[in-house]
């Protein structure tokens, strides 16, 4: 039979709904069929399939805050046999946003240990009115490995104050429901450096006179 598929669900746009994505572990190169059984409950619920990608569907919630859980089962078939994995979670437990978007870093002029970063909710996440996120910051110096983090409750701005006067930063966000859920994984990470003082220009006596 098949080896046994590899099933993730996960909530990037709560309260709305989930996906769940699979694959096999390894090529089979032969055809393969999937099938997906998702049960709240008693019920059982349609998982829509996405066109693109084709291993992947979607459950709308019809039944928010549930205590109930979810069960999924994926099973699939091909000339050799047959083969199933499940997963069984609450709706709460599955929640991860997608990273932060449009993140910009730039120096404060005249404060050489300053950063100034800015960023935006992640656009799939549907209602941050009533679903706040809160986020963390890592940065760092391009010289260093060590990160440092800071994690904000609320706002998508953060003035870095501890800088290396000259030196370039690379830095990162994340972002979770403040409640529930789990960390998205970091943003595209940005590249900053704080503001340096121009060099004055010295004059000699010779060019005075």
């Amino acid at each position: 039979p098949p080896r046994e598929p590899v099933l993730m669900c996960r909530s990037n746009n709560y309260p709305k709904g989930f996906y769940c994505s699979w694959h096999l572990p390894t090529p089979t190169y032969i055809p393969n069929f999937f099938n997906i059984s998702v049960i709240h409950g008693t019920r059982e619920m349609v998982c829509e399939k996405d066109v693109f990608p084709k291993n992947r569907c979607h459950i709308r919630y019809v039944q928010l805050f549930s205590t109930v859980k979810y069960k999924v089962t994926l099973t699939v078939t091909n000339a050799l046999g047959k083969s199933s994995t499940t997963l069984t979670f609450d709706e709460f437990a599955i929640v991860k946003p997608d990273p932060p978007e449009s993140v910009v870093a730039k120096p404060v002029p005249n404060n050489p240990r300053r950063l100034e970063v800015s960023w935006q909710n992640p656009s799939s996440w549907p209602d941050p009115e009533s679903f706040p996120l809160k986020f963390f910051l890592r940065y760092r110096p391009l010289i260093l490995d060590q990160w440092q983090h800071v994690e904000l409750s609320d706002g998508t701005s953060h003035t870095i104050t501890d800088a290396y006067a000259g030196k370039e930063y690379i830095i990162q966000v994340a972002a979770k429901d403040n409640d529930i859920g789990t960390w998205s994984d970091w943003s595209v990470a940005v590249h900053a450096t704080p503001w340096t003082e121009e060099p004055k220009h010295l004059t000699t006596e010779a060019q005075v006179t």
